[in-house]
């Protein structure tokens, strides 16, 4: 749902924008400002994707209150619901700062027309990261995606712009579902069951990165085992070993295959060594423990399954080309 805030000092304007804006699907009225001042404050504690704001109004006017939200949020839309009068005062202060300017009384076709504008610009939007994501996946290169996260994951701020960031990945991420798994019906609600999101995920793009790294990892891993069936164990006894020193030995004695075979397969579906897979798989778990948690990294490397210190930071440095104290310190 976007969030939308109207505002005007006449109070019956306020009440028909209402009904107007309520009446498009995926859009309703969640803040009223009866001035500019109460605008410029609500801006500031919410994130607000849309403002239809009138110009003259007691303690601050519209076109003041315009240039004060444009620098907390550039990204918001603003757009001018005044009187003809009024026109050349807001253009000459505010330029093409504003969306639109939408004159009094205001015709609930055009403000259905531009709500629709701006949902169907958001649909665009996700649906190209959908795409790039598929995409990438499709490639079936597991470090190479690995790379690209950290973009997606801009790609998703960038999108959602004041937007509640849930939605936006439910959105995104639904749509790559039903592409990769087209037989089943993935739900973003199983899929948060299966792997929560938290609040410092949907404000920190560091911790989203990690979120959106074990998803990657579980795309990978449900397409290459129905592949091949033996991969699900491999995964399996990756996933309850990782916080030990994983061998390609132990993995071959556990699953009951031969190395080379193994090898073959994993180098086919991923693109890369089990080796290396494990060790992205250590460093993304270490990730979020400098993230999350106050532990050094002597620590985290033997949390992970590094019995060397040393060796932690050269894997770490390796794949994220970064230091462990300087990831930390971001």
């Amino acid at each position: 749902m976007y969030k939308i805030l109207v505002v005007d000092d006449d109070k019956l304007m306020r009440m028909a924008m209402e009904k107007m804006i309520s009446s498009v699907e995926g859009f309703e009225v969640d803040y009223i400002a009866k001035n500019g001042k109460e605008a410029v404050d609500i801006c500031k504690n919410n994130n607000i994707d849309i403002v239809f704001m009138d110009i003259m109004m007691p303690i601050m006017n519209g076109i003041d209150a315009t240039k004060e939200i444009l620098s907390i949020n550039p990204k918001v839309d603003i757009y001018i619901v005044s009187s003809y009068h009024n026109f050349e005062m807001a253009q000459s202060a505010i330029n093409s700062k504003i969306k639109q300017y939408v004159v009094k009384p205001a015709d609930p076709n055009l403000i259905k027309e531009i709500l629709y504008s701006y949902k169907d610009n958001k649909y665009e939007k996700e649906s190209k990261l959908s795409t790039k994501i598929f995409n990438a996946i499709s490639e079936r290169d597991f470090i190479k995606l690995h790379d690209k996260i950290s973009d997606f994951t801009n790609d998703i701020f960038e999108i959602s712009e004041g937007q509640e960031i849930k939605e936006v990945l439910k959105e995104v991420y639904s749509k790559v579902f039903l592409s990769v798994f087209p037989e089943k019906v993935q739900s973003m609600d199983v899929i948060y069951k299966k792997f929560p999101v938290s609040d410092k995920a949907l404000s920190d793009k560091k911790v989203l990165s990690i979120w959106m790294f074990r998803l990657m990892d579980y795309i990978f891993m449900e397409i290459s085992s129905n592949r091949y069936a033996i991969l699900k164990d491999v995964f399996r006894y990756i996933d309850e070993k990782i916080g030990e020193d994983i061998s390609l030995k132990d993995i071959v004695r556990d699953c009951n295959i031969s190395q080379g075979y193994l090898s073959r397969i994993f180098k086919k579906e991923l693109n890369t060594t089990i080796m290396n897979y494990i060790h992205l798989k250590k460093i993304n778990m270490a990730k979020e423990y400098l993230c999350m948690t106050g532990k050094s990294g002597a620590e985290i490397s033997f949390d992970v399954g590094y019995n060397e210190f040393s060796y932690f930071c050269k894997v770490f440095k390796k794949y994220e080309g970064l230091t462990v104290s300087e990831y930390r310190n971001m």
